[in-house]
């Protein structure tokens, strides 16, 4: 039971973080774009601590909270910025 929801819950949260990340990083608010990429990081790890089994307490704390600041850093690092108007042309100087 808990590896066919372990994988449908790393499937659906990668697959709502790529529509996410590729066609409304920069159409939506930059805090909707931060709280939408921790909840997508959080439940990819969520779905990777239900395949395992025998998960302490501490592995689901650092999983959770890694995963949680890690995925938007790592979106704003690869996309940059989000948010209506914050992209800037290659070789152009941002303001």
């Amino acid at each position: 039971m808990h590896l066919d929801a372990g994988i449908a819950l790393i499937v659906a949260a990668s697959a709502v973080g790529a529509f996410i990340v590729f066609a409304l990083w920069h159409r939506i608010p930059p805090v909707l774009a931060f709280v939408s990429m921790t909840a997508c990081g959080m439940a990819i790890g969520t779905g990777g601590l239900l395949v395992q089994e025998d998960v302490g307490a501490a592995s689901w704390a650092v999983t959770l909270v890694a995963l949680g600041v890690l995925a938007p850093v790592h979106m704003r690092l690869v996309f940059g910025p989000p948010g209506p108007g914050r992209m800037v042309a290659p070789g152009a100087a941002a303001a």
